[in-house]
């Protein structure tokens, strides 16, 4: 039989095993199948009832023929040798040998500890999949005389797009009816609008702010990101680590090994007893489960804190990481603008802010919202008549009040209007305020800082990372420079185009791992560049997020980058913590079991143990009411004991440096 006739035949079992599990999940039902023998036989060894031992044999045997079709799926169809080998030998060698007990044993305990672990990642996987169908909306697309709303996978390259104001813009096209500011936050990472009109290009994911526009669609939507994004995620959550992949070969020759020693015994002894017992307590369970087990309960821990990570790699890495790069806008501050300052020049401030505001009143913009709210705290009640009010796009805005001419915009557009403007020391973004020519006053803006940012740095210099960069687009020195105080930062970078925040990655990556902290598709190539690229403020755009980063925060919050850092940090010393138990443990036990010292049952008993203690200490990371149980003072030691010896690895390390003279 081919490849493809196995397939088949997997996928009839499987359907029928589907139908008769109970959640529609076949691992739940290998759970059920095994516990139920395992009860019989244990009544019945406890009180002597015969009846309740061929009860069990049904199911014993049921449970059998499930791994079994397990074990032959992987051989065939994926050509490995997976865990079922072992749990098949000791379920047939035991039942030969007249203890199913311990098989039934081995077979719940190992299904138990799968089921487990695969539950919180589908429960993970099921939270990011939900995320994504949110994004999957549909466009409005003009066909003949009316208007039909699709799904944004079926617009074709051409179609007419209507785009109503304060909605997303669904595909990647040309204006061709209508003018709009455009919030491109994020996309290219700039925190204030964009005016456009018809000739311009649009990006799909922004924001149309001000009026309805009708697009041209330059691609069809499959061909966009969005398009991808569910099947991104699938191949990023099944990818496996490099640590994941060692443990997985060495799963191999364990199974491999322990299935030869066993035969070994068997050939030598001429014993079932002693082979069942060395199957039982040396099944590699542990080793199988240490890291699977523990990414799959951070991925949960930090999907309930609605933060999403592609699988453990990017996990793993963040204990590695040597420097942090962050990007300021929305990810140290809220994209937000407020009103830090207001200058006057030859105007009085109360009428310098009546005037801007004014103007403000007839355009819909965060420049605007913020100096118009600012007004209102400053006690401008009353907004004088306006005519002529118009935006100039990318540049700024004017209007006439009472017949004098207002200009408000940036130092460029006032200059391009031959106005001379007064030498100010200001620190922040200046909105120029011209009257008739004449410069008036400054209206001093900024973006809005997270109070949890403040000295964020020092926090992060405590994991272990020894440079925090701070890299912006603005083009304002002095605002990056407030920023990078704010926090603490080591260096920062100003007027940063995404070519070189990408750049930036590249040269610190020759001295270690690099992690980049962004918000917005401009930092894409920079966060794909990274060892670890981490989206920030994910809710606003989850589908851009997801695209170009290994984790996403959903929130604002400083908090989670720091979680994210604690989290992987713990996950790394607990896989390390469940090696060293399931190396331990297999050696000891494979002695004791070649010795004599062992039966099936007891060795089952031990294996279960095992198992649970791996299972347990990765579900520390998760149920965090595990962390503060009663067996809390041995948690403490376990993890005082990985960090010693995360430490003494960093330790050749730190001495080369000080050679050197690096840090």
């Amino acid at each position: 039989m081919q490849t493809k006739d196995y397939k088949s035949y997997f996928d009839k079992m499987d359907a029928e095993l589907l139908k008769i599990s109970p959640r529609k999940d076949i691992m739940l039902l290998r759970v059920i199948a095994s516990i139920i023998p395992v009860v019989c036989f244990g009544l019945d060894m406890l009180y002597d009832i015969p009846a309740l031992y061929w009860l069990g044999i049904p199911f014993y045997l049921f449970c059998l023929g499930i791994y079994l079709e397990s074990f032959l799926k992987a051989v065939l169809l994926m050509r490995k040798v997976s865990a079922e080998l072992l749990i098949v030998l000791v379920m047939i060698v035991t039942l030969i040998d007249g203890e199913p007990l311990s098989g039934a044993m081995v077979a719940w305990f190992i299904g138990l500890g799968l089921y487990i672990s695969f539950s919180i990642i589908r429960k993970n996987r099921e939270k990011i999949e939900s995320l994504i169908q949110e994004g999957k909306k549909t466009a409005n697309v003009i066909v003949g005389d009316e208007i039909k709303e699709i799904p944004i996978c079926e617009v074709q390259k051409n179609d007419l797009i209507i785009v109503p104001k304060g909605a997303m813009i669904a595909v990647d096209g040309k204006i061709t009816e209508g003018a709009s500011s455009i919030d491109e936050s994020f996309v290219t990472g700039e925190p204030f609008p964009v005016y456009k009109e018809t000739g311009s290009f649009v990006t799909s994911g922004t924001l149309n702010l001000t009026a309805p526009l009708q697009v041209s669609a330059e691609k069809n939507g499959d061909d966009s990101f969005m398009a991808v994004i569910a099947q991104e995620i699938e191949a990023s959550l099944s990818k496996k680590s490099d640590l994941q992949r060692r443990a997985d070969t060495t799963v191999q020759i364990l199974l491999l090994s322990v299935t030869a020693y066993a035969f070994l015994l068997l050939f030598v002894t001429g014993s079932l007893h002693l082979m069942a017992t060395a199957l039982a307590v040396m099944c590699p369970c542990a080793w199988a489960l240490a890291t699977p087990t523990a990414f799959a309960a951070n991925i949960g821990r930090l999907a309930g804190d609605n933060i999403l990570a592609r699988g453990g790699e990017p996990l793993e890495n963040m204990q590695d990481i040597k420097t942090l790069i962050l990007d300021k806008t929305g990810t140290v501050t809220l994209a937000e603008p407020e009103v830090s300052q207001v200058i006057e020049v030859n105007m009085p401030q109360q009428e310098l802010l009546e005037l801007a505001a004014s103007v403000e009143s007839r355009f819909d913009h965060p420049i605007s919202r913020s100096i118009i709210n600012f007004a209102k705290t400053q006690g401008v009640t009353h907004f004088r008549p306006v005519e002529q009010a118009e935006d100039l796009p990318g540049r700024g805005i004017k209007a006439v009040i009472e017949n004098k001419h207002i200009l408000i915009g940036s130092a460029e557009t006032l200059l391009t209007q031959d106005i001379e403007l007064p030498d100010v020391d200001y620190t922040g973004r200046a909105i120029w305020i011209a009257v008739d020519g004449d410069v008036k006053g400054i209206i001093v803006i900024r973006d809005i800082m997270l109070a949890e940012m403040k000295n964020l740095t020092d926090t992060i210099h405590s994991f272990g990372i020894e440079k925090v960069i701070l890299a912006t687009g603005d083009n304002e020195e002095k605002e990056a420079k407030r920023v990078a105080e704010y926090i603490n930062a080591d260096e920062y970078y100003f007027n940063s185009t995404p070519e070189d925040k990408t750049a930036l990655v590249k040269k610190y990556q020759a001295s270690g791992k690099v992690a980049m902290v962004g918000d917005g598709v401009n930092d894409a190539p920079a966060l794909a560049a990274a060892n670890v690229g981490i989206a920030i403020g994910g809710h606003k755009n989850v589908n851009l997020a997801i695209t170009s980063s290994d984790i996403v925060i959903l929130g604002h919050d400083a908090e989670d980058l720091i979680k994210i850092l604690q989290l992987s940090q713990k996950m790394g010393g607990i896989i390390q913590q469940n090696y060293a138990w399931a190396m331990g443990f297999n050696s000891v036990g494979l002695a004791l079991a070649t010795f004599g010292f062992l039966n099936p049952i007891f060795a089952a008993f031990l294996h279960h143990i095992s198992s649970v203690f791996v299972v347990t200490n990765a579900g520390r990371l998760y149920f965090t009411h595990i962390e503060n149980s009663f067996a809390q003072p041995l948690f403490r030691k376990m993890d005082a004991w990985s960090t010693r010896k995360l430490n003494q690895l960093d330790a050749p390390e730190k001495e080369y440096d000080k050679k050197t003279g690096k840090c």
